[in-house]
């Protein structure tokens, strides 16, 4: 829907055409639309089904993690990003990343063996010193585990 359509709407009755936006009327959503496809809402991708996007501004964005794997620098963001540098943070590299939630730490017991958590569950494990990426566990796998095994045993107590 047009910004004007809009504007037009909400002055004349103070409500929103939500109708307009469903999907069982396609026909009202690109009534008052020039371009038609343009103004469709994109679909909703789950975060964990989506892998990280590559951008050249990857760079730039809100890292919220760093660690060393030998000599290497890696950092992580949100939007599933995580980069890679040997040249001690001058140029940046970015790892290919099955998932597009935000990450928020990251660490590298060796060189070449990296852990990532990040939100939604997200635990990622690298063995190429951060170079790619694959998932370990996911909100959604969570649920799927089996419970603890509950120990079972008397505590004595002090009479």
């Amino acid at each position: 829907m047009q910004r004007r359509t809009l504007l037009r709407a909400l002055a004349a009755g103070g409500g929103l055409p939500f109708a307009a936006w469903s999907s069982a009327a396609p026909e009202a959503a690109s009534a008052g639309a020039s371009t038609g496809a343009a103004n469709r809402p994109t679909p909703w991708r789950d975060v964990l089904d989506t892998p990280a996007v590559p951008s050249p501004l990857a760079a730039r964005s809100l890292l919220t993690g760093l660690a060393r794997a030998g000599a290497r620098v890696v950092a992580v963001g949100q939007r599933g990003h995580v980069l890679f540098s040997d040249d001690a943070g001058k140029s940046w590299n970015q790892a290919d990343v099955p998932v597009s939630s935000d990450l928020v730490a990251v660490s590298f017991p060796n060189p070449d063996a990296g852990w990532i958590v990040g939100h939604d569950g997200v635990v990622l494990h690298s063995t190429d010193a951060g170079r790619s990426w694959t998932r370990q566990l996911d909100g959604r796998s969570v649920g799927e585990l089996p419970p603890p095994a509950r120990r079972r045993e008397k505590i004595p107590c002090a009479a």
